[in-house]
């Protein structure tokens, strides 16, 4: 059983669980990490029931109008349990009435994309284009 708590894990467990899923921008600069988490409006986790972080969401926004799930990591060890799931339903019952919660993930074409996508479906998530929108982006 997994419990999950509104925390910032220590560094050491974020750099072990975001390395675990393969995030290595994040791993690269730990300071930046940490000061990512640090502003986030939530960050949410999931412990096993040996205290062993397991997952990890983090929110930003304006809480009135969106909330965007920045990061969703589940360990792989632990993947297919429940636990994501657990943790956007977390963020789903923080959210104030009207929010329109929105994530990025990883397109179709990639092994990620394909497991992701068939999740955030059944979590009543829609792809942007389905609903009229379109996304943008621009890294600085």
């Amino acid at each position: 059983m997994v419990r999950i708590a509104e925390e910032l894990p220590a560094r050491d467990e974020l750099l072990d669980l975001y390395g675990a899923v393969g995030w290595s921008v994040y791993t690269r600069d730990p300071e930046r990490l940490e000061r990512a988490l640090a502003g986030s409006d939530l960050v949410a986790t999931a412990r096993d029931d040996d205290g062993r972080l397991v997952g990890l969401v983090r929110t930003v926004g304006d809480g009135v109008s969106i909330c965007y799930l920045q990061d969703l990591l589940v360990h792989p060890g632990s993947q297919r349990g429940g636990i994501g799931r657990a943790l956007v339903e977390h963020v789903r019952d923080r959210a104030a009435a009207g929010v329109l919660l929105v994530l990025t993930t990883d397109a179709g074409g990639t092994e990620d994309g394909h497991r992701s996508h068939p999740f955030y479906r059944a979590l009543g998530f829609a792809p942007h284009g389905e609903q009229g929108l379109a996304a943008f982006s621009l890294r600085v």
